[in-house]
């Protein structure tokens, strides 16, 4: 079985600061390869064990993407493959176009496993639109994923639900992050990473014509919060009296 995964070289949430203007500073933000998409690899990894064959991970960004292809290779993939671009991750049509076009350079391939979404932007909207530029069927939010010979069978979560499907390979799978536990590549894992192939195109070498983005971020703002530091005094009888009060009056209880 023949496998890509798709990973993104995404902010690291967790490291962004705000500007003045209570933007975020993506300038020399840190990077990292997208929490849900190491869901995704372990995934690829898991069928590869039970059926054999490749896992092949695929990214598109700039250079320094580099290092989310490597901590894909140092968790198990074969190989890695990188396009080159700088177009902006909210641009998920683009983003889908040269994934898709990698994928068939490097392919063909039985699944394409993807993550339900980027923990940075979380669109949810590249695996879909992945499946139609590559004109296979598509599986989404699986938390369950077999493979018998040429059909594919899901068990798919829902917000009230759980819907169990089947497709035909090649298809394209995104997964949810309660399909599995991510593994931690060893020293030894990691050193190896360096040795694998990653193979690098840019959009001319894949044939993807260069055109307008079709999404422009006008504003983007981090969620903050304040704090009333409401200090509430008295006996423990009387604190507790007067904290329910408050909690009252804010429509907690």
């Amino acid at each position: 079985m023949r496998i890509a995964v798709c990973v993104k070289h995404a902010v690291d949430e967790a490291e962004l600061k705000a500007g003045s203007d209570g933007a975020p500073v993506l300038a020399g933000a840190a990077c990292k390869m997208s929490t849900f998409d190491k869901n995704a690899v372990e995934e690829a990894l898991r069928l590869k064990s039970a059926h054999s064959g490749e896992v092949v991970a695929v990214t598109a960004g700039p250079a320094d993407a580099r290092r989310t292809l490597k901590e894909a290779l140092a968790m198990g993939a074969d190989r890695g493959v990188i396009v080159g671009t700088d177009a902006p991750s909210a641009d998920t049509s683009r983003t889908a176009g040269l994934l898709a076009a990698a994928v068939r350079k490097a392919g063909p391939f039985d699944l394409v496993i993807c993550s339900e979404g980027s923990s940075d932007t979380y669109s949810g909207q590249v695996p879909p639109m992945l499946a139609e530029a590559l004109g296979v069927p598509y599986v989404g939010y699986a938390r369950k994923l077999q493979v018998d010979g040429s059909v594919a069978r899901a068990e798919r979560l829902l917000e009230d639900s759980v819907e169990e499907v089947e497709a035909p390979v090649p298809l394209v799978v995104s997964v949810v992050s309660e399909i599995n536990e991510p593994r931690y590549p060893t020293l030894i894992q990691i050193m190896q990473a360096s040795k694998k192939q990653v193979e690098e195109y840019s959009q001319d070498q894949l044939g993807v014509p260069t055109r307008p983005a079709s999404v422009r971020v006008t504003h983007m703002a981090m969620q903050t919060s304040n704090r009333k530091r409401v200090t509430v005094e008295g006996s423990p009888e009387e604190a507790a009296s007067r904290l329910v009060q408050a909690l009252e009056r804010e429509g907690v209880l």
